[in-house]
């Protein structure tokens, strides 16, 4: 602030001369000297306060304290980071964090259970029903269930299980021999569903061996927290 009033001085103190030298210039008629002067620029009117108000610098928008998605607060500078456990933001499980295995379900007739088990070290969430296609020449994936869908989303604690059930036949129909045999299970996750209802698969299916099961019309539950769900 002491080199603002000391510039006000000279300028004050300068006026009739700079008044008497602009009398002899044409700049285009602006009354301005030239940009290549090296007396510098001009300041508008009140351009010497400072909005911060005796800090002496304005404040950069990092600094100030933030609270990141679990409620805690941030040192300033600091980015925060997004929760991945605790009740902060989870993003969906992937393959390679999760352990699949299939087995013969003792009931109903006809259902074989899904299990995934979150093998990693952060929470994640399972979307809709898991998509299952069938080798080893097979064409096309179980259809989903919706009316297995869950109020709310699956979600995996670290050793936590999400279930699935699979029904590969209707119990009323007969096995003839004609119709086709899977040998061979591949489940593939979810990553996204569209406002649409659309998905997008992550695309690293796991397989599994089964035993020759008999497969017509197939379907397949959406994702549950609880087993007899699953299977219900």
């Amino acid at each position: 602030m002491g080199t603002l009033r000391r510039r006000a001085a000279l300028v004050i103190a300068g006026t009739a001369a700079v008044g008497m030298v602009l009398t002899g210039c044409s700049d285009s008629g602006s009354g301005r000297k030239s940009s290549n002067s090296s007396g510098g620029s001009s300041s508008s009117k009140g351009s010497s306060k400072d909005s911060s108000k005796g800090s002496g610098k304005t404040q950069d928008p990092s600094d100030t304290p933030t609270k990141d998605d679990g409620g805690k607060t941030v040192p300033a500078g600091k980015p925060s980071k997004p929760a991945t456990g605790g009740g902060g933001r989870t993003g969906p499980c992937t393959d390679a964090e999760t352990e699949l295995t299939v087995t013969a379900a003792p009931r109903p007739v006809n259902y074989q259970l899904i299990t995934l088990t979150n093998t990693g070290k952060r929470t994640c969430t399972v979307l809709h029903y898991p998509v299952v296609s069938f080798g080893p020449d097979l064409d096309g994936t179980a259809e989903g269930r919706e009316d297995t869908r869950p109020q709310a989303v699956v979600t995996l604690k670290p050793g936590a299980s999400a279930y699935a059930g699979l029904n590969t036949s209707p119990a009323d129909q007969a096995d003839d021999g004609t119709k086709p045999h899977a040998k061979t299970l591949s489940v593939d996750l979810i990553k996204k569903v569209g406002a649409d209802g659309s998905t997008v698969q992550l695309g690293e299916p796991d397989t599994v061996k089964v035993n020759d099961l008999f497969i017509y019309e197939p379907k397949v539950s959406y994702w549950q927290q609880e087993m007899d769900l699953a299977l219900s």
